[in-house]
Parts: structure tokens; C-alpha cells; sequence
């Protein structure tokens, strides 16, 4: 079921407060919260290794066969990248919000939600500690 922008609006408005920021020394407790709230609001998707925004423009090709061959036609854009975009960044948000200044001086040039997410898994794996 896809969302609309009220229903999108909704779910980030029910994302729970974090009341423990990300430290080195509780992640699993932070984990918990995170991904649950997260999992609630169905925004997951924005945190997998695999998250990409839609084409930024839609593929116009062949589409208008009344231009002459040397005629540019300027590209249509996406809405839906639009939307992605900014559901991504209010994910973004969201986990920037949920960590301690330590940790987010370490993480911050993430831009998008799957690269924070991943960035704190490397932060926090056995290997990294």
C-alpha cells in the first residue's frame, strides 16, 4: 500500500522520541529503539545497504516522435524521486537526531539514510571496537 503525504507525515509524526542517544557504550539499547520505531513507521527500506532513490528524471526516449532527430527534449522529472528524496532526508534526520555529539561528529558526512545507518554499524561492529 503505497503512502500518501498525509499517512507519510503521520508515520514520522509517531516516530518516538529516542531516550538514549547513540554512545559507544549502548547500542544495543539504541538499536532497539531505533529499528523498532523505524520498523513501526515502515521507513526500513531507507536504512538497507540496497536504498536508492527512483530515476531523477523520467525516461522520455522515443516518447515524442513528433521532434525532429536534432531536437533536444528537455528531460521530464520524477516525481516520485521528489518523494524519496525527502522521506530519506527525514530519515536522516531522524537518526542524526538519535545520536550523542561524540558518535555524530564520527558519522556526519553521511547524506543519506542507508549510508548513516551503515556507517554506525561500522562504528559498532566486534572488529571496529
Amino acid at each position: 500500500m503505497a503512502q500518501t503525504p498525509a499517512t507519510a507525515a503521520l508515520s514520522f509524526g509517531l516516530l518516538p522520541m529516542v531516550t538514549e542517544k547513540l554512545t559507544k557504550g549502548n547500542y544495543g539499547m539504541w538499536h532497539a529503539q531505533v529499528s523498532s520505531a523505524l520498523k513501526g513507521a515502515q521507513l526500513t527500506g531507507f536504512i538497507k545497504p540496497t536504498a536508492k532513490p527512483p530515476p531523477e528524471f523520467l525516461d522520455t526516449a522515443g516518447k515524442n516522435d513528433d521532434t525532429a532527430d536534432d531536437k533536444q527534449v528537455d528531460p521530464l522529472p520524477n516525481p516520485e524521486y521528489e518523494k524519496w528524496v525527502a522521506k530519506d532526508s527525514q530519515v536522516l534526520s531522524y537518526l542524526f537526531s538519535s545520536l550523542s555529539k561524540e558518535i555524530f561528529s564520527q558519522v556526519s558526512s553521511a547524506s543519506t539514510a542507508a549510508e548513516l545507518w551503515a556507517a554506525i554499524q561500522e562504528l559498532h561492529s566486534p572488529m571496529s571496537v
